[in-house]
């Protein structure tokens, strides 16, 4: 029977241990006889966690992190241990003013002592006269830790309002970071662009006194001759002399010259929108015209297919773009345009076997280069200049094959409204004027 007494105890114990919360701990000091431990075992009888303190000094650090309140008499405030009780209240973090429940049985003049001693540490304090009921012993202790858990509550406010300070000034630094970053490269863009559209003007400027020159020394020069031959025609048969077939000749082929001038140069200055149909032989044709220095061919893969009308036109300009540069740039022997698969990727390479990449450097900086880049990403693609081992340059355009899925154009106004910027159609234009110079000296 007994030890069944002590069981039940022992679980009653254990049980008012575990409801005990951290940071409720209850520290005595009294210095003079049995009260520390005639109050201890009256808490902890109650469930309350204590603590008894015989030498302040060992327990400052619990007192300052565990306590829920202090339970002393006034004999502790007159001992050496008063003054470093003092200290260690006035050291409190701003939100903490740890619970005083002071044992006191003078009278009006030594409360008011005591009471002035307790405030200059800033705590909280409540004065028990001498002798107290037991209920009035546990009613204090229970108001005082209610008043403790309170500031906790306050602190662990005031931590989380810390952290989420914290983090809010991060994201605010990320994302000004972010800003800042965005902002340099918008800056950069819109000067590129600058820069660009007077690139563009002055190109279109020196391309219009080019058109000119070429007009007036080709076509000009060969309608003057039939001019001249006509006229000379005229005047014998107004003289009624006989006229010589071969005159009439000379001036038909002259016609005939200018013809194929004016259609050159009419190809080279408007083409009409490629589509995916026949974007084949809209490279053939490319290759096979005669106004190119270096000699040129196709090459296609079966593996090859396109059925986008959009990504054809794009393509198609990318490879006379790089036509044009290899035959003013690359000092080469062949040019070779070849349509491959490579994975999952449908590839147009121009390669060349000229000076390479490094000695071409108005390639580099040319606008044509900007172009073919900013055409290639409009396909979803991507685009590489490199030089092969063997020497020379290669100019490869990727695109996913999802983009040769069907995609038709309905019309030749939308496809220019879908394909370019006004800057675009004037780029384009800019790099057609270029066919006259290589017909001047493809023609010599």
């Amino acid at each position: 029977m007994r030890r069944s007494v002590d069981n039940d105890a022992t679980r009653d114990k254990h049980a008012r241990v575990s409801r005990r919360r951290k940071g409720e701990c209850v520290f005595i000091i009294a210095p003079v006889g049995q009260d520390a431990e005639t109050m201890a075992a009256l808490l902890d009888a109650k469930g309350f966690e204590i603590q008894i303190c015989r030498r302040l000094d060992e327990y400052s650090e619990r007192i300052t992190d565990d306590a829920g309140a202090l339970l002393l008499t006034e004999e502790a405030l007159e001992s050496t241990q008063g003054s470093l009780l003092l200290d260690l209240l006035k050291a409190q973090p701003p939100w903490s003013e740890l619970p005083l429940i002071i044992l006191t049985s003078g009278g009006e003049s030594r409360r008011v002592g005591l009471l002035n001693v307790a405030a200059r540490a800033a705590g909280s304090v409540m004065l028990l006269e001498r002798p107290i009921s037991t209920l009035t012993l546990l009613r204090s202790v229970q108001v005082a830790l209610r008043s403790r858990r309170r500031q906790y509550q306050v602190r662990d406010l005031v931590t989380q309002l810390a952290s989420l300070n914290e983090k809010l000034e991060y994201r605010v630094r990320e994302r000004t970071a972010k800003l800042s970053a965005a902002n340099k490269q918008l800056k950069n863009e819109i000067e590129r662009r600058k820069g660009l559209e007077g690139e563009i003007l002055a190109v279109s400027d020196r391309e219009q006194q080019r058109l000119g020159q070429e007009l007036h020394d080709g076509l000009c020069q060969h309608l003057t001759a039939v001019a001249f031959m006509a006229r000379s025609v005229a005047t014998r048969l107004k003289n009624h002399r006989v006229i010589d077939a071969a005159d009439i000749e000379k001036i038909a082929q002259l016609v005939n010259d200018a013809a194929a001038d004016t259609r050159n140069l009419s190809r080279a200055l408007h083409r009409a929108d490629v589509d995916s149909a026949g974007f084949i032989t809209a490279l053939e044709d490319l290759a096979d015209r005669e106004i190119w220095r270096i000699p040129c061919r196709l090459e296609v893969k079966s593996s090859f297919h396109i059925g986008d009308d959009l990504a054809a036109a794009h393509l198609f300009r990318i490879a006379r773009e790089a036509v044009i540069n290899a035959n003013k740039h690359a000092q080469a022997r062949e040019i070779v345009i070849k349509l491959e698969r490579v994975g999952k990727e449908m590839v147009l390479r121009v390669t060349d076997d000229g000076v390479g990449v490094s000695k071409e450097r108005e390639l580099r900086r040319g606008l044509g280069l900007h172009i073919m880049n900013y055409r290639a990403q409009l396909m979803g693609g991507r685009l590489e200049i490199d030089s092969p081992k063997r020497g020379g340059t290669c100019v490869s355009c990727y695109f996913p094959d999802g983009a040769t899925e069907p995609r038709k154009l309905r019309g030749n106004g939308e496809a220019k409204h879908l394909a370019m910027t006004s800057r675009t159609v004037a780029a384009t234009a800019n790099r057609k004027f270029r066919h006259l110079t290589h017909r001047r000296a493809a023609n010599g």
